[in-house]
């Protein structure tokens, strides 16, 4: 009965985010086939910026909650209390964030000439969505531990609905230099959604903010201090690493290539299905389970049906690779060649942090530091010996920079496995 009840929990939350990751791609290949390149090259980079600045919010702190709650996920003040003191740690780091990619987007922004008022309104809703954000990782976060699961759903069901009808709305008009604005404020609007949906599901359950005072306050703070120490010099790297071929391409290359690399980001989304099933109802339980034969057989098998998963993925790129760019549209069809690069990197980044999320929720993060020599030598290696000058030159730096880390979190893993 248990095995059938968590394969109905596995159904539910994976057809709903199956869904959500579909109703999120449609909206993100409507953008692909409707934007003119050199407006999608503008909107990719605005992305990139996004993620960076909320990475460098992180800093190995959003690592912290799940082992910081622990066990005591049935005590609703003390969750929100714990997530409270993690998450206004983020807060403060939020300025550090703006700083370093303020000058990044002026920069880059000058260099390709996206400007006028749209782009400048485009980049406004940029910070709006970054500040709603964070609320939404704060109480998605809390609900996740408490278990709300179907909450969880429900609102994200709307959320997606929200941006889809709004991008809809948006790509139905003429195309001008305000469309970018648009595309941008329909993600805002999805995200100002999320936060609503979120303030009334916290008001209806009666779960009020608990701030924690004292020798709960100072512990916390020293575990959160223990947890993400080790991850913070890696997570200011791989937060730039997630950004890394638009960094290169937006720095060093043409518009034309932003685009390219935005749009193939696009067919990657289907892996993001099975990383949030396993964010939702396997990490949680990782982080719960006593030590011991349980819990390592629970990881192999967690592993092995990861991969297998992936693997799937990666055969249709190589011998379908015509269908995937059906998605894209006719102006990127000359790119049918390198679909199989785009998945085997994306499918060998996302494994590497699938094992550094296996860790972490335990609260193992000694030996991360070490991945940044490990990285950065093989991207170095790769530039003197390669170069980049062409977008396949510049997915094969993505692959090499994958399999530095995949292969440094799975070596992580299996020396640290032994001892959970």
């Amino acid at each position: 009965m248990k095995l059938l009840a968590r394969l109905r929990q596995i159904a539910m939350v994976g057809g709903v985010e199956t869904f959500g990751v579909a109703v999120g791609g449609i909206a993100g290949l409507l953008i692909v086939n409707v934007l003119p390149k050199d407006q999608y090259a503008a909107y990719t980079f605005l992305v990139a910026c996004i993620t960076l600045i909320l990475g460098v919010t992180d800093l190995g702190l959003a690592h912290c909650c799940l082992p910081v709650v622990g066990q005591r996920t049935n005590e609703i003040p003390w969750v929100v209390g714990a997530c409270q003191q993690v998450f206004r740690k983020r807060w403060l780091l939020l300025g550090l964030g703006l700083a370093i990619v303020a000058p990044y987007w002026f920069i880059t922004s000058r260099e390709h000439g996206w400007g006028g008022g749209g782009y400048l309104l485009a980049s406004a809703f940029m910070i709006v969505i970054v500040l709603l954000t964070l609320r939404e990782h704060f109480a998605s976060t809390v609900l996740l531990i408490l278990g709300h699961i179907s909450t969880l759903n429900r609102i994200g069901f709307s959320s997606h609905f929200v941006r889809i009808a709004f991008v809809g709305a948006v790509l139905l008009l003429p195309m001008t230099s305000w469309s970018v604005a648009g595309i941008v404020a329909a993600t805002a609007a999805a995200s100002l959604v999320s936060v609503v949906l979120y303030r009334n599901e916290f008001r209806s359950r009666e779960i009020v903010n608990s701030r924690l005072e004292g020798d709960d306050a100072r512990r916390v703070d020293a575990q959160v201090i223990q947890i993400a120490k080790p991850l913070v010099l890696p997570a200011i790297f791989y937060q730039v690493q997630g950004v890394i071929t638009v960094f290169l391409v937006s720095m060093f290359g043409t518009s034309s290539m932003v685009a390219e690399v935005g749009a193939f980001g696009r067919l990657a989304m289907v892996l993001i299905v099975v990383d949030r099933v396993t964010n939702i109802l396997l990490f949680p339980v990782i982080a719960r389970a006593p030590e011991g034969e349980r819990l390592r057989r629970m990881l192999l098998q967690g592993h092995l049906v990861y991969l297998f998963l992936m693997a799937l993925v990666l055969l249709t790129s190589i011998y379908l690779p015509q269908y995937w760019i059906l998605l894209l549209g006719e102006k990127y069809r000359s790119m049918e060649p390198l679909v199989w690069m785009v998945f085997l990197a994306s499918i060998l980044q996302n494994a590497s942090g699938f094992a550094f999320r296996t860790m972490t929720v335990r609260g193992v993060t000694a030996g991360q530091t070490y991945s940044i020599p490990v990285t950065l030598l093989t991207q170095v290696a790769y530039l003197a010996i390669v170069g980049v000058s062409d977008l396949r030159s510049v997915l094969g730096f993505a692959i090499a920079t994958s399999v530095a880390n995949f292969v440094y979190q799975y070596s992580l893993l299996i020396l640290r496995g032994r001892k959970m």
